[in-house]
């Protein structure tokens, strides 16, 4: 019988790094691995006894673990490793890893916040400055430029408290131009700012529009409003990590970092979108049943939602909330539902072991004939189609 190889996952307990070990489970199971979680952050034995103790064949390391007083890429030895997100400083000059894609995240960021039709825009990096963090303002700033648009920027500093950030962010938020597209590095920073724009009586997504990155459930569900995220692949990125270990077990290939990027943006009531200066009467732009309503959509598309459940959230007759909810978003309720539906199809479509026809009945819909013809017309292309040309 095949001795199976014996795997250990650095982590820090991150509920979205456990998506990652999703990843990388999927792979073990078709390499015939045994993977050892440890987490990182609730033991405080040092790497090497680690390695001593479980003896690995190979490890795969989130970038945090050697954020770690004391921690060195040299304590693996000659085991082989991958690095996830790593800061560069902190691992040799040539490694195994694999990288969010900054670049490609913040494009995708700004193409929604862009969609809008704001004159400015703004970016709050990272509590502490990072080099991921500073990329996303580059490109961010980048393609606002290439709009025409102006840019502000909230330098990231080392506040050490709370308190000290709040006091350098609200006189900045409350000095920027209205309306406003604000691009967060994550979610994290992202919800301060939606804590800041509180305090400061400023009415999000009215006067500010934001988008963090991460898509955190638990921050982006629970602020208020909810917090429109970026979706990084994080399942994929395990999946990666596994791929360029069992080469570096191999001895097959050089050292190299592979880039993983986002799958979607999820759309909540920090950037509901609007159609500026075609108001019906009787809708304003503090509308609280109609972002309610975006909010119920974002939740509960794919679990059935109807436009009349939805209507019954704004209030009113069905004509009047139809009126109140596209006089906001520039768009029907039907509509809505069906984006979120393709939005999350897409997601999905993106995990290359599900197979396309089983895809629907995840999104809302009643047959997989019902997912083609609406995914064709949000999207231009079959969800063949778009698998092969993004996967």
């Amino acid at each position: 019988m095949r001795k199976l190889k014996n795997i250990l996952y650095f982590q820090y307990p991150w509920r979205l790094w456990r998506t990652r070990l999703a990843g990388i489970y999927r792979y073990a199971a078709r390499a015939g691995w045994n993977v050892q979680v440890v987490e990182h952050g609730l033991t405080a034995m040092p790497v090497v006894r680690e390695l001593e103790y479980w003896r690995p064949d190979g490890c795969i390391v989130e970038g945090i673990v050697m954020e770690r007083p004391g921690a060195k890429a040299s304590d693996f030895g000659r085991t082989p490793v991958v690095f996830c997100d790593a800061n560069r400083e902190k691992v040799p000059r040539r490694f195994f890893g694999v990288e969010h894609d900054s670049a490609a995240t913040a494009v995708l960021a700004a193409r929604e916040l862009l969609s809008l039709g704001f004159d400015d825009y703004a970016f709050v990096g990272n509590i502490r400055p990072h080099d991921w963090s500073r990329r996303r303002e580059q490109v961010f700033a980048r393609e606002v430029a290439a709009a025409g648009c102006a840019f502000h920027s909230f330098a990231s500093g080392r506040d050490r408290s709370a308190e000290a950030f709040f006091a350098r962010i609200r006189p900045w938020l409350k000095a920027l131009p209205k309306p406003c597209g604000l691009l967060a590095a994550n979610d994290i920073s992202g919800e301060l700012v939606l804590q800041a724009c509180r305090m400061e009586g400023i009415a999000v997504p009215q006067e500010v529009s934001v988008v963090g990155v991460d898509n955190d459930d638990l921050i982006c569900d629970h602020s208020t409003p909810t917090l429109t995220s970026v979706a990084p692949d994080f399942e994929y990125s395990g999946y990666l990590a596994a791929h360029l270990l069992d080469e570096a077990m191999a001895g097959r290939a050089a050292p190299r970092v592979e880039l993983f990027g986002a799958t979607h943006i999820v759309r909540r009531g920090s950037s509901a979108r609007r159609r500026r200066n075609r108001r019906r009467p009787g809708s304003e732009p503090g509308d609280d049943a109609v972002r309610r309503a975006v909010e119920r959509i974002s939740r509960d598309a794919c679990a059935g939602l109807t436009a009349a459940e939805v209507c019954r959230v704004i209030g009113g007759s069905r004509r009047r909330a139809e009126g109140r909810f596209k006089a906001l978003t520039g768009r029907s309720i039907g509509a809505a539902i069906i984006e979120a539906r393709v939005e999350r199809a897409k997601a999905l479509l993106l995990k290359r072991a599900m197979p396309i026809e089983t895809i629907f009945s995840e999104c809302g819909w009643e047959s997989d004939a019902s997912l083609r013809r609406a995914f064709k017309k949000v999207a231009g292309l079959s969800p063949r189609e778009w698998r092969a040309r993004c996967g």
